[in-house]
């Protein structure tokens, strides 16, 4: 009994001497912080007047000028030179990207069951899609042909 209370002892004793704060070390110091006051002068204050003018005309409110909306591109019945047709999509935006590449006119993907078609222009007349489908044989596009439409001229 009695190793068992000296053992409690022991424990104890490193129990509280490791909770104890240690003093500090000689190399950490604290500086003193020293504050300057410095005494102002008092400067003088000369009261201003300020005279405020006010405008000899009124100003001239311009009336807010609200322009039409431009007017919404209407389709009329025309005419497209189609260049492909494919039964996916992949393949038919892939053939479209080329075109774009080589014609200055729009180049649409119109989907007309089961098939995704390639066509270019908006031609208003016939003339105008002959020219057209003239210049795409020239690129290449030996297949091409004209298909009537509704076209955004």
């Amino acid at each position: 009994m009695r190793s068992f209370s000296v053992l409690l002892i022991c424990a104890a004793f490193v129990v509280l001497t490791s909770c104890a704060t240690k003093p500090p070390s000689e190399d950490f110091f604290e500086e003193e912080l020293v504050v300057e006051e410095e005494t102002m002068e008092e400067e003088e204050f000369i009261e201003e007047e300020v005279i405020v003018e006010e405008p000899l005309e009124e100003p001239v409110i311009e009336p807010e000028v609200i322009s039409p909306p431009p007017p919404e591109a209407l389709e009329t019945l025309g005419f497209r030179v189609q260049i492909y047709a494919f039964s996916s999509r992949v393949g038919a935006n892939s053939a479209a990207e080329s075109a774009r590449l080589q014609f200055p006119e729009r180049v649409y993907v119109d989907y007309v069951a089961p098939y995704y078609k390639v066509r270019v222009g908006d031609c208003v007349t016939r003339a105008e899609a002959d020219m057209l489908k003239a210049r795409a044989r020239q690129f290449g596009y030996t297949d091409a042909f004209i298909v009537e439409t509704m076209v955004t001229p």
